[in-house]
């Protein structure tokens, strides 16, 4: 479990600087005004913590299914579009009305977290899966 969970880790610390840079990039090149609450330590937790859970799933399909990552990824992806879904709603959960324009910033960073998710957490496990097995075979 311990490569799964430094894999999430380290793909949700990934993304919470690409997401933190292109929030940063543009707010300032658009002008668009966010709401106070989306600062760089909510965009690094939102970044982060969903991506540590992502990898606890993909451990636990690796202990229970045939192709764990195959059902991982199409999972990530799905979860990913759902999150668009979201994105519709014209008024945030405490009825304050959206910006114009906050989804031109909040879209682009789901697709940073679940691409990165998709691709990075596997990769990064089967790499040290890899690296183990040369290890104890030497």
């Amino acid at each position: 479990m311990k490569e799964y969970l430094i894999a999430g880790v380290v793909a949700g610390v990934l993304a919470a600087i690409i997401n933190n840079i292109y929030h940063l990039t543009y707010s300032g090149v658009t002008g668009v005004e966010v709401p106070q609450v989306i600062n760089v330590l909510t965009v690094s937790f939102a970044s982060l913590i969903p991506l540590v859970l992502a990898s606890l799933a993909y451990y636990f399909l690796a202990e229970n299914t045939k192709q764990p990552t195959v059902i991982f990824v199409i999972m990530t992806i799905f979860l990913t579009i759902c999150s668009m879904g979201m994105m519709a709603v014209p008024v945030f959960p405490n009825r304050d009305a959206v910006p114009e324009g906050f989804y031109g910033l909040a879209l682009p960073m789901h697709f940073i977290a679940g691409g990165i998710a998709a691709i990075f957490i596997p990769q990064y496990v089967a790499y040290r899966e890899n690296k183990l097995k040369v290890k104890e075979h030497a």
